[in-house]
């Protein structure tokens, strides 16, 4: 079996390059769409993102469509191999890549991801919801390696990369990362977007994708406004609001989501219970503890305070 550091690396059938070396590994059946590894050492969640360092040896996943129940939230999962190779079919395609590239997959689809030797990586796993993208708008980007030396891949993989490195702290780094894991990462499906696409409706999603990684990590703004977010991207209010508008949705009714959505991800963290409610908001750009918890409230049927203290006793 060619080995993935030679030289020329193709793009091969399942059928050839599917299988671990004879008499190495395990095959581990992933279940639900954010299943961790088997071998996952060290992870964390920060709302819709979680960062997992991973350590093991000769692996394989796979996600039978028996075990996809398609009325259940999906992922993509991004992987960095810090030493050692990953190869990832999905959707008639085989990706193969070694530090520092990177590649994905998608949660709602059937998938087979193998790691052919002793390997360690660090696994970002998105919501769909965080990035932007359907599962069917995800499709372009799955099994395609990505290099981890230019543009904005080379930024994601220098940050998983120095996750990896400091394994004991990826606790810390993701709280103080926040929601920029998920921008950037956003950001980066754009950038690849662009490149295996010319179509004028995957221009407007790159472009929206890009909007929401803007946005996100900009919460904390009180000016931040559908004018301030048009004129961040040199297009008008109108066209704005048009690409929304396809999303089902106005600029402002997504703002606001997202900011009372970051706020029940970190009322939902017990390492954030110091954070009085009312700064919780202010974290996210809504000022005003009676204006936070109405808003709250009306998304959630529930308060702020009685969310947390819910959840406490959980």
């Amino acid at each position: 079996m060619p080995r993935l550091d030679e030289p020329k690396r193709e793009h091969r059938p399942a059928a050839a390059a599917g299988a671990l070396p004879a008499g190495h590994g395990g095959v581990q059946i992933v279940r639900g769409h954010d299943e961790p590894l088997d071998a996952t050492v060290r992870t964390h969640q920060f709302g819709g993102v979680r960062v997992s360092l991973v350590t093991g040896g000769p692996t394989e996943l796979v996600r039978p469509s028996r075990q996809i129940d398609p009325r259940t939230d999906g992922c993509l999962r991004v992987c960095r191999p810090l030493s050692g190779g990953v190869w990832v079919f999905q959707d008639g395609r085989h990706g193969s890549v070694r530090a520092p590239e990177l590649i994905c997959f998608d949660s709602t689809r059937p998938y087979k991801v193998v790691m052919p030797e002793n390997f360690r990586m660090v696994d970002v796993t998105v919501r769909h919801r965080l990035v932007g993208l359907t599962a069917a708008e995800a499709e372009p980007l799955t099994a395609r390696p990505w290099p981890g030396t230019e543009g904005l891949a080379a930024l994601v993989s220098s940050l998983l990369r120095g996750l990896g490195r400091h394994g004991r702290e990826v606790e810390t780094a993701v709280d103080l990362l926040g929601g920029s894991v998920a921008g950037l990462t956003a950001a980066l499906f754009a950038e690849r977007m662009r490149q295996v696409a010319e179509d004028p409706q995957v221009a407007r999603q790159a472009l929206m994708l890009h909007i929401q990684a803007h946005v996100r990590e900009r919460l904390a703004e009180p000016a931040l406004s559908p004018v301030s977010i048009a004129r961040a991207h040199n297009i008008s209010l109108r066209y704005l609001q048009k690409i929304f508008q396809e999303h089902g949705i106005s600029p402002a009714r997504w703002v606001r989501d997202e900011r009372l959505a970051r706020c029940r991800a970190e009322l939902a963290d017990p390492a954030l219970d110091h954070l009085p409610v009312a700064l919780v908001g202010e974290r996210a750009g809504l000022y005003g503890a009676s204006h936070f918890s109405r808003l709250f409230r009306d998304r959630y049927g529930i308060t702020p305070r009685e969310y947390r203290r819910k959840r406490g006793r959980a």
